[in-house]
């Protein structure tokens, strides 16, 4: 099996669409001798901030010496950044090797009984877990994909789970109430195992601390002013001190928000140390500082600043556009494109009201609101919004457009900033 062939046959199976539960992953697991078993984990939910958590934890545990596998996605440009050990892809030769094996197990689940056929999803945590039992890995971080209590990724029995901020996302499979939401992220919580979270409204922390109470699990809660103190937020970074232990650090990440999201991935270390892995705070340190989640608050160029994106849901473009608002002295030229399961009024409105200057653009993906919807909704905040015939487009003509003391922000889902980053990598520049 080629590569393309490996590709085009996982991707494939997106059109079988989402079905939630835990019973065909477990089958295919067994098939492949469960290899999650082969590792110990941590299990990170939330609706923002879950792969930066997850980033700045993979990457304390690479700089302890741990040989760390961390599992993420969507991915942003090429799907084997989902899949990665010690921060290396998963290679193509193992990837064709390892879907050609997985394949013959779902081929024969199919046959058995339609209904029990795994989705894209699944297959690909499977593919995950396989690669990183293969590889020899001794502890993976992994993002749940939606929500948590009947995410594939529920499998695992980590040391320590954890969860982010909770908002309202997803509420055709999730529920359309902050507290139903919470009940599907509280579902990664696993009898015994430690759970830290960030400060959370009072109807998800009800729920996270009521399921901690009932499987007997010791949670903790990070707030500023108790667990870290921000001291600074510029668009070189971001500083904090983790009050815990006195430690001051600089982040290479972008948003005041960033700093409860270290010291989260702190909290996860802490309860690691508490099971007996042994992480000083020197890792600590270095792991934070050195840590990489392109696509998230990204400086990618300047005069005129250049920033990429990924946020998708009302509550995270409130909080960036907030952090927008503060940090960047002159105009804003907006390049948007949101997938049509999201909440378009709820994601483009706080950066519309920011922008000086936009443009509607959709992905190449049928999931995507036309450029049309797109201006529709930024025209609502704004004055200044041409359609764009695609994201590269949009950004071309921002980047013509705006002065060098002027910002582009690019934004509205990570398959907009896909396309954006394979261009400007290619280009930087029109």
């Amino acid at each position: 099996m080629e590569y393309q062939e490996a590709l085009d046959w996982l991707l494939g199976l997106e059109t079988m669409g989402i079905k939630l539960g835990l019973s065909n992953v477990k089958e295919l697991l067994s098939r492949l001798d469960d290899p999650q078993d082969q590792f110990r984990s941590v299990h990170v939910a939330g609706t923002n901030g879950k792969g930066s958590v997850s980033a700045m934890t993979a990457s304390i545990l690479r700089s302890q010496g741990y040989r760390t596998a961390l599992y993420t996605s969507p991915h942003m440009f090429d799907f084997r950044e989902r899949i990665q050990v010690d921060g290396t892809p998963i290679s193509r030769k193992q990837l064709c090797r390892l879907v050609q094996e997985i394949k013959g197990h779902f081929e024969d689940m199919r046959r058995a009984r339609p209904e029990g056929c795994p989705t894209f999803f699944e297959v690909t945590t499977a593919l995950a877990f396989l690669h990183f039992a293969e590889l020899g890995a001794e502890v993976a971080v992994v993002e749940v994909g939606m929500g948590g209590r009947l995410d594939a990724t529920n499998v695992i029995i980590p040391e320590c789970s954890a969860i982010t901020r909770i908002g309202l996302e997803h509420t055709r499979y999730l529920g359309d109430t902050i507290g139903k939401i919470a009940f599907e992220k509280a579902g990664i919580i696993k009898p015994g195992i430690p759970v830290v979270t960030a400060e959370q409204s009072p109807d998800a922390l009800g729920v996270i601390r009521s399921r901690a109470m009932e499987l007997c699990s010791p949670l903790r809660i990070v707030a500023e002013g108790v667990d870290f103190k921000l001291l600074d937020s510029s668009l070189q970074g971001t500083k904090l001190v983790l009050l815990r232990n006195g430690m001051e650090v600089s982040l290479p990440l972008i948003g005041s928000y960033q700093a409860s999201n270290a010291c989260l991935a702190f909290a996860v270390v802490e309860s690691l140390r508490g099971r007996g892995m042994a992480i000083n705070d020197e890792a600590v340190r270095k792991g934070l500082e050195t840590v990489r989640w392109p696509g998230r608050m990204e400086l990618v160029g300047r005069h005129p600043d250049v920033i990429f994106d990924a946020t998708h849901t009302p509550q995270g473009a409130e909080v960036v556009a907030e952090e927008l608002h503060r940090l960047v002295p002159g105009r804003i030229f907006l390049v948007m494109g949101v997938l049509d399961d999201k909440d378009l009024e709820g994601v483009v409105a706080p950066f519309a009201q920011i922008a000086w200057r936009g443009y509607a653009a959709s992905p190449l993906t049928q999931r995507a609101f036309s450029p049309l919807r797109v201006q529709q909704a930024m025209s609502k905040h704004m004055t200044e919004v041409e359609i764009a015939d695609s994201v590269v487009n949009g950004l071309c003509k921002a980047l013509r457009e705006a002065g060098p003391e002027d910002t582009i922000v690019v934004t509205g889902s990570i398959y907009t900033l896909g396309e954006a980053k394979a261009w400007w990598d290619a280009h930087e520049g029109c």
